[in-house]
């Protein structure tokens, strides 16, 4: 059975709070490869990232899920901050953590990113060539907030989906109503994830293309995960298409966007198979 371990380390000056799964039989004087989870916007490392962990530290991997930056158990103003930047360094910081570490092989890193983190992973991997493995599953009024933070007001938030399943109207997209089955119910809720986004993310989102470069990942194998029911998941075909080989897109019949944060029986698998094969 798998250990977890409290850790915490600085991402740009930032305290980020992470679990860290060490594998069956756990020696401190081995060296073992590692990966590192990262979870959706508005996420916690207890929901999507705890599922995966619990698949490959049996296995022999070490795990690192972490709350990024202004969310969780990890520091950071304002609140709720959703910044590409910011989430791509928090992937950077976690695999410069691990490279420090004496138990794990420097050499044998692989990082999985779940939802939006389907993007900021890749983004993280283009440059920082220490992820030797990438895989993603489920792949998603700016001025008058800083004006409100620049005189000093809390700064503002909206949420992220209705707060009931029932609140949902009927022309908004099915993949809402698959968030809110996972998010506002007992499958997916914790308390230190209440579904908020800072206002001011927006314009940072709006910046950001995470798969312009996938074709730097290369020759590092990538991994991509998505529901055949999924409405994200021409995200995934598109960014598949912008990388070069080795690639997949693994496809799973049934499964919707959501499904895939707390089923981990397709996914785990293939996912246990991908890293044992290139880390």
């Amino acid at each position: 059975m798998a250990s977890v371990q409290k850790v915490d380390f600085l991402s740009k000056g930032i305290k980020v709070v992470g679990d860290l799964f060490l594998p069956a039989g756990y020696s401190p004087n081995a060296k073992y490869p590692a990966v590192i989870i990262a979870h959706p916007m508005t996420g916690v490392k207890e929901q999507a990232p705890l599922v995966y962990a619990k698949v490959l530290a049996p296995a022999g991997f070490i795990c690192l899920t972490f709350d990024a930056a202004y969310q969780g158990e990890s520091e950071g103003q304002p609140r709720y901050l959703e910044d590409p930047a910011q989430r791509s360094e928090d992937v950077r910081s976690g695999v410069t953590y691990l490279s420090l570490r004496k138990d794990v092989d420097p050499e044998r890193i692989g990082a999985i990113g779940v939802c939006a983190s389907g993007g900021y992973v890749p983004f993280a991997a283009q440059t920082d060539h220490r992820i030797k493995a990438v895989a993603t599953q489920s792949i998603k009024a700016a001025n008058e907030a800083r004006i409100t933070e620049a005189i000093g007001q809390p700064a503002p938030v909206n949420p992220a989906l209705p707060p009931t399943i029932e609140d949902i109207p009927p022309e908004y997209p099915p993949i809402v109503k698959e968030l809110a089955e996972y998010y506002k119910t007992p499958r997916g809720h914790q308390d230190r994830a209440p579904g908020l986004f800072a206002t001011r993310s927006a314009d940072l989102l709006a910046n950001f293309d995470a798969y312009a470069f996938n074709y730097l990942i290369a020759p590092r194998p990538l991994l991509m995960i998505a529901g055949a029911d999924a409405g994200t998941k021409f995200y995934s075909e598109d960014a598949i298409k912008a990388a070069k080989e080795p690639k997949e897109l693994f496809i799973i019949k049934g499964r919707d966007h959501a499904a895939l944060y707390d089923n981990a029986t397709e996914s785990g698998p293939k996912l246990l198979d991908f890293f044992k094969k290139n880390l």
